[in-house]
This record gives structure tokens, C-alpha cells and sequence, in this order.
């Protein structure tokens, strides 16, 4: 009979199908993660861990699924309350850049505390904001109160206006440009204010560097850009377009590729995300999958793009090449954040590349991670990554086990977590959240909205 000692930690959660989401595909159908100071210390079969660790506290999944928490890696935080605003837009002269422009630090904050509410219920343990916060503070505050994971960036480092007017005049406006950069040297001294945030290494909030759009940019911002990336090892970020057209113009002026242009620049690699990419010839796909590039899929706008015509959208085809590739909302105005997972095997399916569950789940978890820089420290459960994982109801119909991957990432939650850990800090308990009222937050965005309506005009 062995005379070890059990090694203490903080908790352990057992009897739970646990799914890793590692390289090795690794699960255990009867699985147990154990957790000290933050850190996932063991991951394996229950019996093993339980008999190898004595734990502060423990957690009974009863045979639900045990996963990384997913992570959203684009949305538009600060409008997340204006998800619903558009068909009162109609036949006005407003657009969603009036609604911007007269947002303020309270709306920013109501707007994010709304979603993070949102996000947590559905199985989610952070989001990344590309650049669209005026005042990032204001959301940064929210990881603090209600102990979610978030990624930011310097706001809306541009400094061309006349293409968003011409290219995007339904979300410009005077007053929303009035508040960007107004010249070059202005946009470069933003960038890079938010890397302060990365010094503290056990904290919620990090930063990276992210172009608001190639077409917004000078090519002096853009190599600043890259260059500020490179100096401190953070992610780089570009958000391009929705729409083909776009794509294919700026390829028609450079007679090339414009993967193959990014080649020349030595912006592919790892340590690089584009945001959208509805264009990915097909002589593209190795480019990217060999450089492990980081491509955002967002379903359900690469849909309208494709509605459009001439799109070439090859996500799946992507990240069996090699890509990280990483789903995403953008603006979840036509569906809420845990229909996504259905919304991109739709996609999928749709362009005669269906994806499968252990596919997508990759590109819910660690690919997301690995779209803001973070694949060292969240994204899957592995010894050593911080505790960021989601344990699912077991009379969920999501944990019925046939097939645990499309079940968690493609079919959907169909009741809040019995638990979310972020940080080694449990956040929710059987759909209560333990840091923030989740009522108080719908009324404060609710009044946050009421506001808004008024100031822009829409209401009277």
C-alpha cells in the first residue's frame, strides 16, 4: 500500500467527461481536473486523481462535460446593447456611427457588463474587443467585477476617414469620426497604450496591438503597427472588411494576392491575426496553414459576404492546413453568443466543407486563445495553463456522450454551466453568478440604452 501523502490543492472537479482540447485530442469519459493558485495541476482518469490529491474543495460533475471555456475571440463590446437598434434606423438619417459617437465610459461599461452576463450563462470564460472601445477602462473594469477573461487594444488606431465614409457609410458618421486619430503621429502615439495591462501576469485584462482596417491605415501606421507588435511580443491584429469586393480590388491594383503581399511584409506567422478574410484563394491556404497564421472566422457575417457573391471563404480547409483558426460573433445581432457554434456548421456545410465537433470545439477554445497571444496560458486543459473551464449540467441534453465534441461545441448549451472556473476562481455555480447581479446589470444596460435612444435622436 503506497505511504504518499495526497498533495493539497484548491479544487477538484471529478467524475466529469473531460475534454482537453489538446494537441493530442486527449479526453477521459470518467475525468477529473485538479487546481492550485490559479493553475490546472492535474488533469486524468477520476480514480487517479482523486487518490493523488486532497482538495480544499470539491465538485461532483455526475457525468457532465468538463471543458475550456470558450472564448470569443472579435466582438464589438461596447455595442453589444445596440445589438437590436438597426430596424429602428430604418428610413432615418441615423447610422450606427451616431450611436458610437455619443457613446460614453457608463454606456461602455453597462454595454460589456450586459455581455459578460451573457457570455458566462453560455459557456464562455472571455472575449476580445479589436480595438472599438473609447474607453477601454471603462471595459476593463468589468473582468474585475464579474471575473471574466478580456483582450483589448489600443482604440481605433486609424488615420484615413475618407474610406470608412465611402466603404461603410452606415456605420460612420461626423461625430464617430471626430473621435478617431486626426492625423498619423496622432494615431501612432496610441498605439501600444494598453501593454501596460500584460504586466501583470496572473491578471484578467491583456493587450495586443490591432489596425482598426487596412483601408484606414497609412502604410507608415500599419508598419508602426506590426513594428510595436513585434518589439513587445504581443499579438498583431487586422480587421478587414465583410464585403469580397474589397478584397478583390486592393488584389486587382497589387496584380497579386493580398495573402501574398502579407507574405512580403513577414506579417504571417503565429504571432499574426486577420479578422474576417473572406477572400482565401485557394494557392493561399498553404501560405497560411504553414505560417500558422491566425484567421477570426465570424459565421454569420462571412454568410452576408457570401450573399454577396465572389466570396472564397475556406476556414475548415484553413485549420486542417495548419492555421489557427478562431470563431467569433462580431456583433451578435442575429443570434446570441451560443448559437454560434450551429451558425458556423451552417456555414460550413454551406460551402460543401462541413466541420466536426472536435474541429470546431479547437476553434471555440485554443484557437480563439491563440488569436489574441494567449495560447500559453488558456485555451485548453493542460498542467501548468491557468484554470479557465466550464462544467456543463449533466441533465443537460449536451451530455447525453455520443458524441461530447459536436455536443459542446455545435449543438449548444441548453442551460447554464453548473460551474465556470476562471482563473481558479469559480465564477458561476448552477447558473448563478457569484460577482455580478445579473439583474442589475440588464437595468443598467437598459437605461444605458434609454439614454442612447435619446441622445441620437431615435427617440423623442
Amino acid at each position: 500500500m503506497s505511504t504518499e501523502r495526497p498533495e493539497p490543492c484548491d479544487l477538484l472537479i471529478h467524475s466529469g467527461i473531460v475534454l482537453t482540447v489538446d494537441d493530442q485530442g486527449t479526453n477521459f469519459r470518467d475525468g477529473a481536473v485538479a487546481v492550485k493558485a490559479g493553475r490546472i495541476s492535474a488533469v486524468g482518469p477520476t480514480a487517479a486523481i482523486r487518490a493523488r490529491f486532497t482538495a480544499r474543495e470539491t465538485f461532483d460533475a455526475r457525468g457532465g462535460m468538463v471543458h475550456p471555456g470558450f472564448i470569443d475571440a472579435h466582438i464589438h463590446v461596447s455595442q453589444y446593447t445596440s445589438r437590436s437598434v438597426e430596424p429602428l434606423m430604418a428610413g432615418t438619417a441615423i447610422t450606427m456611427g451616431h450611436w458610437k459617437a455619443v457613446l460614453t465610459p457608463e454606456d461602455e461599461h453597462a454595454s460589456a457588463s450586459l455581455a459578460a452576463v451573457d457570455y458566462l450563462q453560455a459557456g464562455y470564460t472571455g472575449f476580445a474587443d479589436p480595438g472599438t472601445i473609447f474607453e477601454p477602462d471603462a471595459v476593463a473594469a468589468v473582468a474585475g467585477e464579474v471575473g471574466i477573461r478580456i483582450w483589448l487594444t489600443d482604440p481605433y488606431v486609424a488615420d484615413l476617414t475618407q474610406p470608412m465614409v465611402d466603404e461603410s457609410p452606415e456605420l460612420s458618421s461626423a461625430g464617430f469620426l471626430a473621435r478617431w486619430p486626426d492625423s498619423t503621429d496622432a494615431a501612432i502615439k496610441r498605439l501600444g497604450s494598453q501593454l501596460y495591462r500584460n504586466r501583470d501576469a496572473e491578471g484578467l485584462v491583456r493587450a495586443f496591438i490591432g489596425i482598426y482596417a487596412p483601408t484606414t491605415a497609412t502604410e507608415v501606421l500599419w508598419n508602426a503597427a506590426l513594428a510595436t507588435a513585434h518589439e513587445h511580443r504581443v499579438q498583431f491584429q487586422e480587421h478587414r472588411g465583410y464585403d469580397p469586393i474589397q478584397y478583390l480590388d486592393e488584389e486587382e491594383k497589387a496584380g497579386r494576392s493580398a495573402i501574398a503581399r502579407l507574405e512580403d511584409t513577414g506579417a504571417l506567422g503565429p504571432g499574426s491575426t486577420f479578422i474576417h478574410m473572406n477572400v482565401i484563394h485557394r494557392d493561399d491556404v498553404a501560405r497560411l496553414g504553414d505560417t500558422s497564421t491566425c484567421i477570426v472566422w465570424c459565421p454569420f457575417q462571412q454568410m452576408r459576404a457570401m450573399g454577396n457573391g465572389r466570396a472564397e471563404p475556406r476556414m475548415v480547409e484553413l485549420a486542417r492546413a495548419g492555421a489557427a483558426v478562431a470563431v467569433a460573433t462580431d456583433i451578435p445581432r442575429n443570434l446570441n453568443f451560443d448559437a454560434l457554434g450551429s451558425v458556423a456548421a451552417c456555414n460550413a456545410a454551406a460551402l460543401g466543407v462541413p466541420v466536426k465537433g472536435d474541429e470546431l470545439l479547437r476553434m471555440r477554445t485554443i484557437g480563439a486563445a491563440r488569436s489574441v497571444g494567449a495560447g500559453d496560458y488558456v485555451g485548453s486543459l493542460e498542467i501548468g495553463k491557468r484554470a479557465d473551464f466550464v462544467v456543463r449540467e449533466p441533465a443537460s441534453s449536451e451530455a447525453l456522450g455520443l458524441d461530447p465534441y459536436a455536443e459542446t461545441a455545435v449543438v449548444g448549451i441548453t442551460r447554464p454551466p453548473a460551474l465556470t472556473v476562471i482563473n481558479g476562481k469559480i465564477v458561476l455555480r448552477h447558473g448563478q453568478l457569484l460577482g455580478i447581479e445579473a439583474e442589475a446589470a440588464a437595468l443598467a444596460a437598459r437605461a444605458s440604452v434609454k439614454a442612447l435612444l435619446m441622445r441620437t435622436g431615435l427617440a423623442g
